[in-house]
């Protein structure tokens, strides 16, 4: 079911909305607020961060500099084209869930050495390195809005991990995670050419067909054009964020690390209506690549449940498994799932 006026979703947005500032302080509101948070995470996986600090201009920057590289010619964005062995850079068609998306995107993330160059044999990672566009005009704002998520995931993942009584040495995160921004644009001119990824039940072509975030968590920013659908109790329901507020949305990862206490949540974007030119940027935040994946529930939390859900496996096994399948389809993607004990004891 495609969402309606008259089947809005209020009860999302007086349950799932919070302030940032509240979590960075102390005492009864920030633990208060530790609880929705747990709440939300655990029913929707979806939430809105108000209040975190960024200025308003730094996401005009973003998107005006966005704007401006996907209105370059076709061969200036096509000399940064991802390849099977570098998942960073431009892609004028991806497959989510072997369905090719009507979007392009621009993908780069984190160096492990900020000075060097781009294609540097250290920054050279398992997701490749970064292909960024010549003009600085349009390179620097979008560099330093990932710096500006950076830091900001650490924090939401600490607070995520609070609302639960888990621990994890947040600290190193800052050097060693292996995030990325991506930069979503849909237009009806793009569509014309994946006339095949309009969905059963959609009155558009897909920009991103359903599916999970197979990180920690995602931060993402619209540019007033909504189009985000979570698949809640059997429908899609339109995600509406308030005006220079982030969506934050819980990953596969998260959901092994909670013990399956926060569930990655089912989501889709649809395409652009008519002359539209819709702007998005999504942070995925992810684990550094040789981190094993498992819980970081107390075994003797029996509240919590204290048998593990998933045999552990590092974060680069399932990259490497799972971004095989976005250049071809490969069968069946790996999924958490693959990782789960069946039996529980």
């Amino acid at each position: 079911m495609i969402d309606s006026p008259e089947n809005a979703f209020p009860e999302w947005r007086e349950a799932a909305v919070f302030d940032a500032r509240i979590f960075r302080g102390s005492g009864e509101a920030r633990d208060h607020e530790l609880q929705r948070l747990r709440q939300a995470a655990e029913r929707w996986g979806f939430f809105e961060l108000q209040g975190h600090g960024i200025e308003h201009q730094c996401i005009q920057d973003l998107f005006a500099a966005q704007r401006a590289f996907f209105a370059l010619p076709s061969e200036q964005k096509l000399s940064l084209r991802r390849t099977a062995i570098n998942s960073r850079g431009y892609n004028p068609g991806e497959l989510t869930k072997n369905s090719l998306d009507a979007k392009e995107i621009l993908d780069f993330g984190h160096k492990p050495d900020p000075a060097a160059e781009d294609d540097a044999l250290v920054n050279r990672v398992v997701d490749g390195w970064n292909q960024m566009p010549r003009d600085r005009a349009i390179s620097e704002p979008i560099w330093n809005w990932f710096t500006l998520c950076e830091p900001l995931a650490i924090e939401v993942y600490g607070w995520l991990l609070s609302a639960i009584g888990a621990s994890e040495d947040i600290a190193s995160l800052a050097e060693e995670h292996s995030s990325f921004l991506r930069l979503n644009a849909y237009s009806d001119a793009h569509q014309l050419t994946q006339s095949k990824s309009k969905s059963p039940g959609s009155p558009v072509p897909l920009g991103i067909h359903r599916h999970t975030d197979s990180g920690l968590l995602t931060l993402l920013v619209e540019d007033g054009h909504h189009a985000l659908q979570v698949l809640h109790e059997g429908q899609w329901r339109m995600i509406e964020p308030s005006p220079n507020a982030f969506i934050v949305n819980t990953g596969d990862m998260l959901q092994v690390q909670s013990n399956d206490r926060f569930v990655a949540p089912e989501h889709r974007v649809l395409g652009a209506v008519g002359s539209q030119c819709r702007l998005s940027a999504a942070y995925f935040f992810n684990p550094p690549y040789l981190q094993v994946i498992q819980s970081l529930l107390s075994r003797q939390n029996d509240s919590i449940g204290d048998e593990p859900h998933y045999r552990g496996f590092t974060w680069e096994e399932f990259r490497r498994r799972r971004g095989a399948g976005d250049y071809q389809d490969l069968g069946e993607e790996v999924q958490i799932s693959h990782y789960r004990i069946m039996e529980i004891r």
